[in-house]
C-alpha cells in the first residue's frame, strides 16, 4: 500500500477508535496515551498543518505506535 499525505484530525479519530485516549494539546500536537498491541504508547501528533507528511506518519506508525499501515488504515 503506498502511502499518502493525511488529514491530521483524521488521524486522531483513527487513533481514537484503536482505543487511544487524548492526554491534552501541547502547542501544534495532540498528546495521546493507550494501549496498542498489548504494550502502553504515546503519541504526539501533529495537527499544525492540515495534513500529515508521509514521512511523519512514516515515523508515527513505525516508531511511536509500532503498527503496521494496513492496521492503521482499518481505523482511517
Amino acid at each position: 500500500m503506498k502511502l499518502r499525505n493525511i488529514d491530521s484530525k483524521k488521524t486522531v479519530k483513527a487513533f481514537e477508535r484503536m482505543g487511544m485516549k487524548i492526554l491534552h494539546q501541547a502547542g501544534t500536537h495532540v498528546i495521546m496515551k493507550g494501549i496498542l498491541n498489548g504494550k502502553q504508547k504515546t503519541l504526539s501528533i501533529p495537527i499544525h498543518h492540515k495534513e500529515i507528511s508521509v514521512g511523519t506518519l512514516t515515523d508515527l506508525l513505525n516508531n511511536q505506535a509500532e503498527i503496521s499501515r494496513e492496521e492503521f488504515f482499518k481505523y482511517y
